[in-house]
């Protein structure tokens, strides 16, 4: 297998000698940029043996990567299968699985994965996977729906007529996945089972893979907050870490709040701190007009969850934020308020919990000024390191859509 560099991301392909070969299946992988691109090329290296091993172990089989921006953009399954179709075409690959990281549903389901076999192709959806072991996860979908698209084909030869049958008709070939176990059996799975659907429309769509409409919620929030990658807005709002810390070392040299986190007990600081993040998430949306509005292409039901997942995303992020500026004015606590001038205002003997509670109290009040500090950011900059690229490039088509 050689590699080669495009403009959208590393693309894997094939030995054209072994491509050639007849007895040789081509699989295409089309994941949308950063994270689905990220998994895909960290599958690569593996598929082959493992679908040798669980789909048909009688052809090579060749693992190609090519990361697309146009794949996926819209969250419509057919649509999806229409172009992971012609760029399979293009490619010249047998099969071609479509990875995107934008949420798909059908009649208010979550789609995990649908395929077509008159394409040769199907489309995964990451987020309905949720947060724990996606990638064991993509890997498992993957090897499902390879196995759906080459059962249903008998041009690849499963009924014994096809590709070198005849030199093989003595070998022993292991089965594929059942199909109904698109996703091992695990907790999450029981409470929220994935269903196989077979379409009984007009599309092209023959199967989908589908999660409980209301249970399959939670699972596909948390898989969207992942998608968008929360960690990068803690990096990126630097302005508004400042503020926060140097409200933060403002307030420990103020006697009255030493007595005031003293007096206060931990329900009163609990609430203090989630009226504090709370007022930081939504300052940060107002500021930055990160609220969307159904428009005539979207349900009120979609823009809900994006915006669910926007606040789930601010929130994760703004945890983290919180969390580390505990611990630095803890730090800075411990080291510049005298334990003795400590004692001698709260008129009690002190300790670690003391300084907890005075960090704790300190975090609150310096969340609240970050919060004004988060208006200092680039519009575009806290976008970008809110929302992943597929919810992106989806505002971008809405905001070209509205302007024309």
């Amino acid at each position: 297998m050689t590699f080669s560099d495009t403009d959208e991301g590393r693309t894997r392909r094939p030995d054209s000698a072994q491509s050639a070969r007849a007895d040789s299946v081509v699989l295409g992988l089309l994941p949308a940029p950063e994270l689905p691109t990220q998994i895909a090329e960290q599958l690569a290296d593996e598929l082959p043996e493992l679908l040798s091993r669980h789909v048909d172990d009688r052809v090579s089989w060749e693992v190609s990567v090519v990361s697309d921006p146009l794949t996926g953009t819209e969250p419509n399954a057919v649509e999806v299968v229409d172009v992971g179709c012609e760029r399979r075409q293009e490619e010249g690959w047998d099969l071609a699985i479509c990875i995107t990281d934008l949420p798909i549903r059908n009649y208010g389901r979550p789609v995990v994965a649908a395929l077509s076999t008159e394409c040769k192709v199907a489309v995964l959806s990451l987020p309905p996977l949720g947060v724990t072991f996606l990638r064991r996860r993509v890997r498992e979908a993957t090897l499902q729906l390879v196995n759906e698209l080459y059962e249903g084909n008998p041009e690849f030869g499963r009924d014994g007529e096809g590709v070198d049958a005849k030199s093989d008709a003595g070998k022993e070939r292991r089965p594929g996945p059942r199909p109904d176990q698109l996703i091992r059996r695990r907790l999450t799975e029981i409470v929220s089972p994935i269903q196989r659907i077979t379409s009984t429309g007009d599309d092209i769509v023959d199967v989908r893979f589908v999660s409980p409409k209301m249970r399959g919620y939670l699972r596909l929030l948390g898989g969207m907050v992942l998608a968008n990658r929360p960690w990068r807005l803690f990096s990126t709002m630097k302005s508004t870490l400042a503020a926060a810390f140097a409200t933060g070392a403002y307030a420990l040299v103020t006697p009255s709040i030493w007595q005031l986190g003293d007096y206060l007990d931990w329900v009163r600081l609990l609430i203090l701190m989630v009226l504090a993040i709370v007022a930081m998430v939504v300052w940060i949306i107002v500021a930055h007009n990160l609220w969307e509005k159904p428009t005539d292409r979207e349900d009120r039901d979609q823009v809900a969850l994006y915006n669910a997942a926007t606040v789930l995303t601010l929130t994760v992020a703004v945890l983290f934020s919180y969390a580390v500026l505990f611990v630095l004015i803890l730090v800075v606590a411990g080291i510049f308020v005298d334990k003795s001038f400590f004692q001698s205002i709260l008129q009690h003997p002190v300790g670690l919990g003391d300084y907890m509670r005075l960090a704790w109290i300190t975090a609150s009040l310096a969340t609240v000024a970050g919060a004004l500090g988060s208006g200092l950011e680039d519009d575009e900059t806290v976008r970008d390191a809110t929302y992943g690229y597929r919810q992106r490039r989806r505002n971008q088509s809405e905001s070209g859509s509205e302007t024309s």
